[in-house]
């Protein structure tokens, strides 16, 4: 029984391990401008967490950068080295009409204990995100 017990503990230890690997606030630049801010947080042995995906534009010669609202994430979890989310996102930028929303699901692949990668981020292309906190 004791064995059984401790079999389940271990277990579970490896389990919160996984989870607490992406627990931190991510971020990505594009351009030398935040592109992406992600936190990630466990609570109560759950992993929950909001992102801010900065909309970057060129304007007049210069790229610059908007977005500070932060949404938060659906169903984040760990899967082997690679932490999946969802959240609403909108068909059309800027639209906040409900019928133009739709549930993205994105991923991030852990290549390092401060470092991962946001699997086709922009237009199909990887982008890197460095844990700062």
């Amino acid at each position: 029984m004791r064995k059984v017990f401790l079999l389940m503990l271990l277990t579970a230890a490896r389990l919160y391990a996984a989870d607490s690997s992406i627990v931190g606030t991510w971020t990505a630049t594009m351009h030398g401008l935040p592109a992406i801010k992600m936190t990630v947080r466990m609570r109560d042995g759950k992993l929950s967490g909001d992102i801010i995906f900065y909309m970057l534009r060129f304007d007049n010669g210069a790229w610059k950068a908007n977005g500070e609202d932060a949404t938060e994430m659906i169903k984040p979890r760990m899967e082997g080295q690679t932490f999946v989310f969802e959240v609403p996102h909108a068909r059309r930028h800027g639209s906040t009409d409900p019928a133009d929303q739709e549930i993205k699901a994105f991923r991030l692949e852990l290549v390092g204990p401060n470092e991962a990668v946001f699997k086709n981020a922009d237009s199909g292309q990887d982008l890197k995100l460095t844990r700062t906190k």
